[in-house]
């Protein structure tokens, strides 16, 4: 009979510790897996909201030196200098290219003299300084064409080392220049006259004749 309720409880209690073991070990691996929950925020204030995001500012491209970028504006058109026209301008006449004309040899005029003098001896003297006088006539000679003459009137008298002129004046002229007209007279002061024999003065009268040799002067 003891035999009996021992192996009653032996069913009866064995089955039900195991059921209880596991149904222990199944709560335990439970709580052991289960989701963690997050502390929830405390009250506070809100986060600000973020800037919209900006887009990055153009790059602006610089030009490169001597090339136009595509987009520049074209510069403006300016219109042409104005100039004058050609009837509003007097062209200069160009200078001669191998201008003949040379400062001819002529007689010279004694209008008077309280002394003897010899024309050659003028004409001798004079010729030492025709080179001077050519270059008078040569400044002006492409605003005046053709011949020309420059007369002058001049006293010479004895001085220290022969002859010399004292005293000089423009008796005509051809050119208008007033200073082809001095330039000639100051040309005499350079020459070496003869002094009138047996003293006194002498008035000569020399016309410088600025023409191709060979054609006859004005």
């Amino acid at each position: 009979m003891s035999s009996d309720r021992s192996s009653l409880i032996r069913w009866l209690v064995i089955p039900g510790v195991s059921l209880g073991v596991l149904v222990l070990s199944a709560a335990l691996s439970y709580w052991l897996t289960r989701p963690v929950q997050d502390t929830p925020p405390t009250a506070g204030p809100a986060p600000a909201a973020e800037p919209p995001s900006q887009p990055p500012p153009a790059v602006r491209q610089l030009p490169t030196p001597g090339l136009t970028p595509p987009d520049a504006t074209p510069p403006p058109v300016l219109p042409p200098p104005s100039f004058p026209t050609p009837q509003s301008v007097v062209p200069a006449p160009p200078a001669p290219a191998g201008d003949p004309r040379r400062v001819v040899e002529v007689e010279p005029v004694i209008e008077s003299t309280s002394g003897r003098i010899h024309t050659d001896d003028i004409r001798a003297a004079i010729r030492a300084v025709t080179p001077l006088v050519q270059q008078c006539f040569e400044d002006a000679a492409q605003r005046n064409r053709g011949p020309q003459t420059v007369k002058l009137r001049f006293t010479v008298e004895a001085g220290r080392e022969g002859g010399v002129m004292s005293a000089g004046e423009l008796v005509s002229s051809t050119i208008p220049d007033p200073f082809v007209q001095a330039c000639a007279l100051d040309s005499l002061l350079d020459v070496r006259f003869p002094a009138p024999f047996g003293g006194g003065k002498a008035t000569v009268v020399y016309p410088f004749e600025f023409r191709v040799p060979g054609e006859t002067g004005r």
